[in-house]
């Protein structure tokens, strides 16, 4: 919308009326300039009338002597009078072609009038010279005494005439020739030269003078004056012709003047109406309890009374100059809108229910009405009240939700009256006790007694409902076909505001199935639902018990812990249903095993705990603990797997190693450890040492986290060779760890608390990316290897993107991968799944090498490993250890090599530290060298003083 269109109807005029004002004004000065205009050009006219008047003076005296001065001076004035006045009238009458005629006529005669002035003028001057010459003529004849009296008179006479003809209009020309003419008739005889020369003289002044009077009469008559007149009266009619219609227009202004003000006045009166009413309207808007929003055309928001602030969270400020789909829910679908947009496209009014969502993004429910507001036929804003109806549609839903509940709830639901009398049941009543809503309305409850209880009972509690307004207890009811059933109710009291009973409500809960069912939750909060033996709480219970019989008895008892090995490589690679039958299968084995005084429990996963009570020795745990050993290391036929699982046992002993039961499972948890560090599928007790061991594990474990960060690791790298050329080939990356309060670690002690605690990742990756960057050096110093053996943790393999995270170390210091050898263990083997199977294939494709670490103290085939992306097989130091004893181990090593060439793997047998094992490794074919006999592990430094060409 335009500024323009903004203005009220009070602007408007008010506008016009100031218009019409400025314009009266202005006519009126201009009617000013009008006048003071015709006022000069008539002041001039009368100038031109009095100057014509001083010329038509000036022609009178024809024989006499006149001031040319001032009639000049009468001209130039008259002249410039004209010209003014021609340019006036120009200018204020430029299409009044009277007037401009009038004008160039008076121009015309002006020009003819001084014309014959001039040539007045030297007729006068020829007069007036010619008179002086006939005086002194007359005055010598008067004194001449030759001449005759008669003679003088006569001359006397005709110069009498000859001037009185200039001023006399009774004494015509003819006369004074007839004087003249007796002049010359006496001079006949007397031929006096004085009077020839009168006559003569007389005749050219007789002449000129008729001439000059002619030429008078001709400015006397002539019409300038009359046309000066005539343009005065034209400029006088047109003067009032103009003042009237002026006086007219000005009168017209006047009264549309006054009109305006009284239309501006009414109009004024009627604003101050409508403002006090708009006032009242908006004060109405501001105190409404309804919403009001209004937006302009475009729909954009211009105005919010504070109920809206109020009900959506939103401040006006917030609020206008936006769209009202800020309060948009995504509640309604597009066509809801667009419905409601296309009424109010058409002019017309919308009602209907929003979802909003206030700004704090909670709903709100409104019922409003939209309507567009047009002004002279124009949309000039929409106007919206909404009603805030979210407590009553949430109260509905409640209802809703309440009647869905009283509908479908388990538990049967009675309303009675203030006498007791049924007026509603709810389905379940029905399925409970077979009576339906017309068996039981507007009848007591009574019907349900089953007489099992009698009326005290009753009394009893009726008397609690009307006291204390709630009873709660069982009661035994009767159903419609007369099965007794047992009922929990809770019977409730209700109470209008004036504290008049209304009704009662009862809420009855069928007890048969809770009670039938009492027995089996009792027996699942006590035993483990897989196995069937006792679960943690009821051997926690049981455990203070024995311990406070033993206690008292002062009797020994011990705790065995027992945890089975490998359990978690069957789960995961065979599936959690045959791992739940086999911890089945050890559930039924341990029970075997053990007396029916024993105490056993799954502890959870693949934990069992066995309480022995009443022990005459220590050592009869042992026995135990053999027993479930043996037991448990027979293979079992599950689902078509034959599978074996052993277990490592812990033992604590009371009093010996605690009092309490925290303690001793604590000591037998730790004994189980130390079972499964010794090599599994056995049992230790528990020592002080063990404590020892378990708190230096600790330090390590605590010192370890800021090892890295400290620089306490380091690595060196021990030099693998040709066996047949006794040529270093490659290297094997070592980790090592060096702390100040712990001194030097050994890895078999902080590798395996790193796997445990999680940080061997980070030291994996550390161990990686130390390891490429010393190949560089070595590379870039001519070390002559081919690649680097770098060990990664079975627990590294978790990481998801430990392959890509490789390939950016590689490529950060330009390495082929085909250089590094990847070194795991046997255990990564065993624990081998598709995951893991896959991971070894995406290393292999990606270039790396792959070394089976330790090979032989493991469970693991050759066959097996035919599965297997590798590329070579370590040889266990332990076996290498042994070729100067000549043991057995010798077949085993050359087996391993014979059958290693046959599937194409690289060997490589470490710790060699004799001539003798190195000898016998070389006869047998092996390939590659490592221990001490070649070279100790050595620090970067020392690789390249060493072995740099």
């Amino acid at each position: 919308m335009s500024k323009n269109e903004k203005f009220d109807s009070i602007s408007v005029l008010l506008i016009l009326f100031i218009t019409l004002l400025v314009s009266l004004f202005y006519y009126l000065y201009n009617i000013e300039k009008s006048i003071q205009s015709y006022t000069l050009n008539h002041d001039r006219v009368t100038q031109l009338e009095l100057i014509d008047k001083e010329l038509n003076n000036f022609s009178i005296s024809m024989n006499q002597f006149t001031n040319y001065d001032k009639v000049n001076h009468d001209i130039e004035r008259f002249s410039a009078i004209l010209e003014k006045l021609h340019y006036t009238l120009r200018v204020d009458y430029p299409n009044n072609f009277q007037i401009l005629k009038e004008t160039n006529e008076l121009e015309q005669y002006f020009k003819e009038k001084v014309d014959n002035i001039e040539y007045f003028k030297s007729l006068n001057a020829s007069l007036i010279s010619g008179s002086h010459f006939l005086f002194d003529l007359q005055s010598n004849i008067a004194d001449e005494k030759s001449v005759s009296l008669e003679a003088k008179t006569l001359v006397n006479e005709a110069l009498f005439y000859l001037l009185r003809y200039t001023t006399s209009d009774y004494i015509d020309k003819a006369y004074v020739l007839k004087k003249l003419n007796e002049v010359k008739e006496l001079n006949k005889n007397v031929q006096h030269p004085y009077i020839e020369n009168f006559y003569k003289q007389s005749l050219v002044m007789l002449e000129t003078l008729s001439t000059l009077k002619t030429i008078s009469n001709a400015i006397h008559n002539s019409k300038l004056y009359s046309i000066v007149r005539q343009l005065n009266k034209t400029l006088n009619n047109i003067y009032n012709k103009n003042l009237f219609i002026q006086k007219l227009i000005a009168i017209l202004f006047f009264f549309s003047t006054i009109v305006m003000l009284f239309i501006l006045i009414f109009t004024h009166i009627r604003s101050l109406k409508n403002r006090k009413e708009l006032l009242a309207f908006k004060y109405a808007m501001q105190h409404s309890d309804n919403t009001i929003v209004i937006t302009d055309p475009n729909r954009n928001i211009t105005f919010v009374n504070d109920v809206f602030e109020k009900t959506t969270g939103y401040s006006a400020s917030e609020a206008i100059g936006q769209n009202p789909r800020i309060l948009k829910s995504d509640q309604h679908d597009e066509t809801f809108y667009k419905s409601m947009n296309e009424k109010l496209d058409r002019g017309e009014k919308w009602e209907g229910e929003f979802i909003n969502k206030r700004k704090d993004g909670s709903l709100l429910y409104e019922k409003a009405s939209i309507v567009p507001v047009f002004l002279n036929n124009k949309l000039i804003s929409y106007l919206a009240i909404k009603l805030d109806i979210t407590e009553y549609i949430e109260q509905n839903m409640k209802l809703a939700q309440a009647a869905s509940v009283f509908e479908n709830t388990e538990e049967a639901i009675i309303i009675a009256d203030e006498n007791g009398r049924v007026t509603s049941i709810n389905s379940a009543f029905t399925h409970i006790y077979g009576y339906t809503i017309e068996d039981v309305k507007g009848r007591n409850l009574s019907l349900l007694h089953s007489g099992m209880q009698d009326s005290t009972f009753y009394q009893d509690m009726w008397n609690q409902i009307i006291e204390n307004g709630l009873w709660r207890g069982k009661i035994i009811n009767k159903t419609k076909k007369g099965e007794i059933i047992p009922i929990w109710a809770t019977i409730k009291k209700i109470e209008n505001k004036f504290g008049k009973i209304v009704n009662y409500t009862a809420i009855q809960t069928d007890l048969r199935e809770l009670e039938n069912s009492q027995a089996k939750a009792d027996y699942l909060a006590y035993h483990d639902p897989l196995t069937g033996l006792y679960n943690r709480v009821n051997f926690e219970e049981y455990l203070s018990h024995a311990l406070f019989v033993a206690k008292r008895n002062k009797s020994m008892l011990a705790i065995l812990f027992i945890d089975l090995d490998r359990f978690k490589v069957i789960n995961d690679t065979l599936g959690h249903d045959l791992g739940d039958e086999v911890l089945i299968t050890v559930a039924s084995r341990l029970r075997k095993a053990l007396r029916e005084s024993d105490f056993i429990s799954r502890w959870g996963g693949d934990e069992f705990v066995v309480i022995l009570e009443n022990l005459l020795e220590a050592s009869e745990a042992a026995h135990v603990a053999t027993n479930i050993i043996d037991v448990l290391k027979e293979p079992m036929n599950i689902q078509s797997h034959n599978l074996v699982t052993t277990a490592s046992i812990g033992i604590s002993i009371y009093p010996e190693n605690g009092e309490d039961a925290n303690t001793l499972i604590k000591h037998a948890d730790s004994a189980m450890y130390l079972a499964k560090d010794m090599g599994k599928n056995n049992f230790r007790y528990y020592t002080r040492e063990l404590s020892q061991e378990i708190q230096n594990k600790l330090d390590i474990d605590m010192a370890l986290h800021n090892a890295i960060e400290h620089q306490e690791i380091f690595m060196v790298f021990q030099p693998q060779y040709d066996l047949q050329t006794n040529k270093i080939i490659s290297v094997e990356a070592l980790v090592r760890w060096q702390n100040k309060e712990l001194g030097f670690v050994p890895p078999d002690k902080f590798i395996p608390i790193a796997e445990d605690s999680g940080i061997i990742v980070s030291l994996g990756y550390f161990i990686f990316e130390e390891s490429c960057k010393a190949y560089k050096i070595m590379k870039k110093h001519h070390v002559e290897i081919k690649q680097i053996a770098i060990n990664v943790s079975s627990i590294q393999f978790k990481e998801a993107t430990l392959l890509e995270d490789f390939l950016l170390i590689t490529k950060k210091y330009n390495i082929n991968p085909s250089e590094i050898e990847i070194e795991i263990t046997e255990r990564f083997i065993m624990e081998h799944t598709t995951e893991n199977i896959a991971m070894l294939h995406n290393f292999r494709d990606a270039g790396f090498k792959i070394s089976i670490d330790d090979f032989g103290t493991g469970y693991s085939s050759m066959s097996y490993l035919k599965q297997l992306p590798v590329d070579t097989i370590k040889i266990d130091k332990s076996f290498v250890d042994d070729i100067d004893q000549d043991s057995s181990d010798n077949a085993i090593i050359e087996a391993i090599i014979a059958l290693s060439k046959t599937l194409g793997y690289t060997i490589v047998a470490e710790g060699i530290e004799t001539l003798e094992q190195e000898r016998f490794l070389r006869e047998v074919y092996c390939d590659v060298g490592q221990g001490y006999l070649f070279s100790k592990p050595l620090s970067i430094e020392e690789i390249l003083e060493k072995f740099s060409s």
